[in-house]
């Protein structure tokens, strides 16, 4: 019985680079530059989420939705800033976060058991491809239901 045939193995002279090695480095690359352009999108998109328990969770108490909607929009807007071209072409800063309190569906449920709470708004974010001169648009949806029933702890102390 012959011996079996050794493994295939891909042998290049020392200093040269593969098409594998190359593969991998663009993918690799490829990947770095995505995250560097998206991963903060998503970051703010978790703090806005943040932001928006926040004032749901307040609503437990505070009963008046219309001052919560508006303190809530213009919290949102202090999250975070970013350049944009003005109209002259100078560059201007402005939040990243843009809602109008008539954007946002603040809707209390009281007469259901338990009482609930749901908050729906969209928001659109920028995304500026650096070295490729592009631009592109995402939407991003807040669309949370919850029960804004007052906890009851028991008898105080």
């Amino acid at each position: 019985m012959p011996p079996p045939p050794p493994p295939l193995r891909v042998r290049t002279a020392r200093g040269q680079v593969s098409w594998v090695t190359l593969a991998l480095l663009l993918l690799i690359g490829g990947g770095a530059y995505l995250g560097w352009v998206w991963v903060p999108l998503y970051i703010m998109d978790f703090e806005v989420k943040q932001v928006v328990r926040d004032y749901m969770n307040q609503a437990v108490k505070d009963r008046n939705d219309q001052a919560l909607v508006e303190k809530m929009v213009a919290r949102l807007r202090l999250l975070h800033a970013v350049e944009v071209p003005g109209e002259d072409g100078v560059r201007v800063k402005v939040p990243a976060v843009e809602v109008a309190p008539g954007d946002v569906t603040w809707e209390r449920d009281a007469d259901s058991d338990p009482p609930m709470l749901h908050v729906a708004f969209d928001y659109t974010r920028v995304v500026e491809y650096p070295f490729l001169d592009r631009v592109a648009e995402k939407v991003f949806t807040i669309d949370f239901t919850q029960d804004v029933k007052v906890p009851d702890w028991g008898p105080s102390r």
